[in-house]
């Protein structure tokens, strides 16, 4: 049985939200050669060394295109470890019909490697360099790999991504200093600074409390020296643009609904699950079942649909919040009144009068599991509670 599942203009499926599923997210390996203090692992479990292979990744990039995705993601661990990655690669392209590939990497093994990952139809990449200083940078990684990462970052430029983006994640009293270097870093080469919020996920919450701090001050002054816009298809984020070249953006999802109601992605983890959300682990959608199962690969590709559209249906804001002066504040600062000039909605958000959830209360039925023969069960007239846990 398919389930139904509504869709958006662009012939995305959209979950019970409003929010379309538009990028779906691959994590390849759990596997790394830096021991970043922080590390989200993707809110994976990083025991788990069962990957799924080039073929089998090419297969779910097959069904989330049938159903309008176009835009994947590679992370890890560190991808560029493994060495079917251009393999990988070009079953992306190839099976998902991808326009666009892009993938996080530490940018160590990228001097020999970034031909040929863009050769194999890598667009874009995101290069992690929290501090410039070396012995920061050693304290973050464990290695003394930054002038390899430096390597990495003018071979990605050479290569001729499309775009390449520098991810700095932001540490209280620790690399805080480097902010403003790195963003002369990223002037000079003309390419995109990502600063990023700690995330309380996998290694992050361990050391949260210790090294998180908001980004507002950083905000502050990019204000006063560049030109801001929203980026709506990725989280509402706002970014810089910097005189001179180069920009900043900037990534907020701590106490941040803007952040979580444009979320458009499912991810996929190393080890064969469909993940509706990052900092979730009881919503899991197990897939690896399907792709090894001894049948014609289009039953697996309508199966793996199957199993989508019933990971779609579990996703849903990680966290909920109250609507009050607080919040309206953060849309008015980034959005104004909320909406373009057109009149179309930037977000979708409301902020009542009143201080309340601001999601909906909604009945539909929702499927609850897969059988042994990767079917759904579906129990109908659930209905969904949105809890406010502030």
């Amino acid at each position: 049985m398919i389930l139904e599942s509504s869709s958006d203009s662009d012939g995305h499926i959209i979950d019970r939200f409003g929010r379309p599923f538009t990028i779906m997210r691959i994590s390849i390996t759990h596997d790394c050669n830096f021991k970043c203090f922080f590390c989200h692992m993707e809110g994976e479990d990083p025991s788990s060394k069962s990957y799924l292979t080039p073929e089998e990744i090419g297969m779910v990039a097959e069904a989330a295109s049938r159903l309008g995705v176009r835009r994947f993601k590679i992370t890890g661990g560190e991808p560029t470890i493994r060495r079917d990655l251009p393999e990988i690669i070009k079953e992306i392209k190839e099976k998902g019909r991808a326009e666009d590939i892009s993938m996080t990497t530490n940018g160590v093994l990228l001097r020999n490697m970034a031909t040929k990952l863009r050769e194999a139809g890598l667009d874009r990449v995101n290069i992690s360099l929290h501090s410039l200083d070396p012995e920061k940078f050693y304290q973050i990684t464990g290695t003394k790999l930054m002038d390899r990462v430096l390597e990495g970052v003018d071979a990605a430029i050479s290569a001729g991504f499309k775009q390449i983006k520098i991810n700095m994640v932001i540490l209280k009293n620790f690399n805080e200093d480097d902010v403003w270097r790195l963003i002369d870093f990223v002037r000079g080469k003309k390419i995109v600074l990502q600063l990023i919020e700690l995330h309380p996920v996998g290694e992050g919450r361990k050391i949260f409390t210790r090294f998180h701090t908001f980004l507002d001050d950083v905000e502050e002054k990019l204000s006063k020296i560049s030109k801001m816009r929203i980026r709506k298809e990725l989280h509402n984020r706002p970014i810089y643009y910097l005189e001179g070249g180069g920009a900043v953006e900037i990534v907020r999802p701590v106490k941040n609904p803007i952040f979580c109601a444009a979320c458009t992605r499912i991810r996929l983890t190393a080890d064969g699950y469909l993940k509706p959300c990052l900092v979730r682990n009881d919503n899991l959608v197990s897939i690896k079942e399907i792709l090894r199962m001894d049948i014609d690969r289009e039953r697996k590709i309508e199966m793996l649909i199957e199993a989508l559209l019933i990971a779609n249906s579990r996703r849903e804001p990680s966290a909920y919040w109250r609507i009050g002066e607080e919040f309206e504040r953060e849309v008015h600062r980034y959005l104004g009144n909320g909406a373009l000039a057109d009149g179309t909605r930037r977000i979708r958000i409301s902020i009542p009068k009143k201080p309340q959830p601001n999601i909906r209360f909604v009945d539909m039925p929702i499927p609850i599991a897969l059988n042994s023969t990767a079917t759904a069960r579906v129990n109908t007239g659930y209905k969904y509670k949105i809890e406010d846990l502030l």
